[in-house]
């Protein structure tokens, strides 16, 4: 199932891109910004600024949607939702309040799509880049799109967090030109406590991909209270250093400053967000970074 298409994206890969964002993620974030890839199924969302006051569409004849008063918010029961009243009540709200994330298609509707775009990525060295959630949540999907686009000569790219069993990672190896793998910390206490993921997983991974001589290009969020502190970036510049002095590689590090762009993402969904409120607005901390990884031989690369 994916949750978005990205067409004429700039800034997951080289070039001119398409960017296939599949649902479904082995991590909680506690900063994820795109918290409606984390299910692997369908998702509700609700704007209660787009509601009509008065409308019943929802709520009439359904204990799922309810409001107090005509013209307060609908409140959802969302623990009772299925698949197919979510559907049914999106289809019946005629201001666009309820709406839904999640579409079911097959890898060669996917690449239809993809595809349409051939011409940009030749001509600007782009191509497809799979993102999520996690795209190895869904293995098969990601190993059928990467040999379509090498057989059709498109360059690919896959975003991960490489938080999988690594026999869901290497049979597609040796299919893609570049892997954007997140390095979040070097702490797995302070990584649990954060993502609910086990770093020693992801640094297996890190390795195992090094051994098979893959395109890796690091990339750093840099997250309040989390790692934003110098002695915790450079020990992550440090390990992405060590990475490409043992095996090789294109020298990169990205850093990516912390935004809060989906965080009303969070109340659509009905979700608490237990991160910071505020973007991170740490120029100093910046260019400690950059200065670091320029002194560790690494390319710095600052993302918006």
């Amino acid at each position: 199932m994916i949750c978005n298409l990205q067409r004429y994206a700039t800034h997951d890969g080289p070039g001119i891109r398409t960017v296939v964002f599949l649902k479904g993620c082995s991590l909680s974030c506690r900063w994820c910004q795109n918290p409606e890839s984390r299910s692997r199924s369908l998702d509700l969302l609700y704007d209660e600024r787009l509601c009509i006051s008065g409308c019943q569409r929802c709520t009439k004849n359904n204990d799922c949607f309810q409001r107090q008063d005509n013209t307060g918010a609908v409140l959802i029961v969302r623990e009772q939702l299925t698949e197919s009243l979510m559907r049914q009540t999106a289809d019946a709200c005629p201001s666009g309040a309820i709406s839904l994330c999640g579409e079911s298609l097959q890898a060669e509707q996917i690449m239809q799509q993809v595809l349409r775009d051939k011409a940009f990525y030749q001509r600007s060295g782009g191509g497809m880049t799979i993102s999520g959630g996690e795209p190895f949540m869904h293995r098969k999907m990601v190993q059928h799109l990467l040999q379509i686009a090498r057989d059709e000569g498109v360059h690919s790219a896959v975003e991960s967090c490489l938080h999988v069993p690594w026999n869901y990672i290497e049979p597609v190896v040796d299919l893609l030109d570049l892997w954007l793998i997140d390095l979040k910390h070097v702490d797995a206490e302070k990584f649990l406590q954060w993502t609910d993921g086990q770093l020693s997983l992801i640094q297996q991974n890190i390795r195992r991909l090094g051994e098979h001589g893959a395109n890796v290009v690091f990339r750093v969020p840099i997250i309040p209270d989390f790692n934003d502190d110098e002695p915790t970036l450079a020990a992550i510049i440090q390990q992405a250093s060590e990475h490409y002095r043992q095996f090789g590689g294109s020298g990169e590090i990205h850093f990516l400053p912390y935004h809060t762009y989906g965080m009303h993402k969070y109340h659509l969904l009905g979700l608490d967000y237990n991160c910071a409120r505020q973007p991170l607005e740490r120029p100093e901390l910046l260019a400690f970074a950059e200065q670091q990884a320029k002194d560790c031989g690494l390319t710095a690369i600052l993302r918006g």
